[in-house]
């Protein structure tokens, strides 16, 4: 029975010859996913399994955290490429050239590197391309780790160690897959080795903003990353929220004190309550610039004295919105209603003053149809190699999906193996659904190709 296609959902389907070959190639996921297929990417996989484990532990015995270079762990990954044919670019990119870009949030830690990131492109390919990736920077060192974590380690099957599944493992599956694919004489994916912690304004936004300004013909990406859920290839983030972390500071005034040092003694009347304004005014952008955006107000710090009207305040709240919204236009309206409010509001003698800015992350949304065909492709894929089909996790923020969806204007997907420890000491990652993984990433190229 042919798969239906609901033509009007498909994201990144906009003519009626693409969407025809789509839904002609559906009937054939089934036979590219057969049993006897996987098996046999399971096989190469397996095949593979000493190289992965041995390639993955020589990264992470490099440090590479978070805003610094990663000019050494990336050594490790052209030298890997420069085995296979692949043409590779290298790149050392400074984040504050970006800092006009409507994608760009400012990255944490701060720093302007410059930082080293890593693209391979197939020699030979022509035509259609389809992209994976993955971020060689990690978290920092926290306190609390039972072993070295720059020295990795095997406990049941779990490997140890700093950055192992978030996400030197991306990195090393990736790179495992395309040799599985050169060798097997297969079309080869993009590779790329980028900077993604803190926002992903090291690499992931310069590296995909150069491919959007040439005629890179990809059709499709994978950001080879697991869903933070922990639970590996059971769920593909095909989505992130946007997210806006502000803070509004306003000031008001106190009334003239009626007795000699005491303030106290203002009348309430005379003063002008900052407190009050602000949540005034915050109910005001619920109603308007914010009608359709979920606002969290986290943290309100005001007044200073329990007799006297508050002539000062800070709010620090979060936005979570999806769709068409993005956050400078939400942020440039916002400013706008903030300026008439505060004229509005104030007097002859005396002026509310009011200031918004933004606190932390500042990311936009993206999504890719569930139901596209590169999704069905992918969930096929998952499925075969797990013999448990994948469930959509659209609940991230600040995802570098975003990237490619944004820029590139194609699907992009989230996937990665069981891991734990996110952010935390005593990182870990699966290797058994490691190789899984490297299984699953050999499967989609040829399917997206038939697309």
């Amino acid at each position: 029975m042919k798969a239906k296609i609901d033509i009007k959902r498909r994201l990144f389907v906009t003519n009626t010859a693409k969407a025809t070959a789509a839904m002609a190639f559906m009937p054939s996921i089934a036979t590219f996913g057969s049993t006897v297929l996987s098996n046999e990417a399971l096989k190469l996989a397996e095949q593979y399994r000493d190289e992965l484990l041995d390639l993955l532990q020589s990264m992470i015995r490099v440090q590479s955290i978070g805003g610094e270079s990663a000019a050494n762990a990336q050594k490790i990954v052209k030298n890997y490429l420069k085995k296979l044919p692949y043409r590779i670019d290298e790149s050392a990119d400074r984040p504050s050239l970006y800092k006009e870009h409507p994608e760009f949030m400012t990255p944490n830690p701060a720093g302007d590197g410059p930082f080293i990131n890593v693209v391979g492109w197939p020699e030979k390919q022509k035509g259609k391309q389809f992209a994976m990736f993955a971020h060689i920077d990690t978290h920092t060192i926290e306190a609390g780790w039972r072993t070295d974590p720059l020295e990795p380690k095997i406990v049941d099957n779990k490997l140890y160690g700093l950055g192992t599944s978030d996400d030197k493992a991306g990195v090393a599956a990736i790179l495992i897959a395309a040799k599985i694919l050169a060798a097997s004489g297969k079309l080869l994916p993009v590779v790329m080795s980028l900077h993604g912690k803190g926002g992903g304004g090291r690499g992931s936004l310069p590296v995909f903003e150069r491919i959007r300004k040439t005629d890179h013909k990809i059709g499709a990406v994978l950001y080879v990353h697991p869903a933070e859920t922990g639970r590996g290839l059971a769920d593909i983030k095909n989505a992130v929220q946007g997210i806006a972390d502000l803070q509004l500071h306003m000031t008001g005034w106190r009334g003239e004190a009626l007795e000699i040092g005491s303030l106290d003694s203002a009348e309430w009347d005379k003063g002008g309550s900052a407190v009050d304004r602000c949540l005034e005014l915050l109910d005001l952008l619920k109603k308007t610039v914010f009608k359709n955006v979920l606002v969290n107000i986290g943290i309100i710090k005001g007044g200073d004295r329990i007799g006297s009207v508050a002539d000062e305040v800070t709010v620090t709240f979060r936005l979570k919105f999806s769709d068409h919204h993005t956050w400078k236009a939400l942020v440039t309206k916002a400013n706008k209603v903030i300026e008439e409010f505060v004229t509005k509001s104030s007097t002859p003698t005396h002026a509310y003053r009011a200031e918004l800015k933004s606190v932390g992350y500042m990311t936009n949304p993206g999504a890719a149809d569930w139901e596209a065909p590169e999704s069905r492709v992918l969930r096929s894929s998952i499925a075969d190699v797990t013999g448990k089909a994948p469930t959509a996790y659209p609940n991230h923020y600040a995802g570098d999906i975003r990237y490619p969806i944004r820029l590139l204007k194609v699907p992009a997907y989230g996937i990665g193996s069981i891991g734990g420890n996110f952010y935390l000491p005593n990182e870990w990652v699966d290797i058994n659904d490691l190789v899984k993984l490297v299984a699953v990433l050999v499967q989609p190229m040829n399917g997206w190709h038939k697309l």
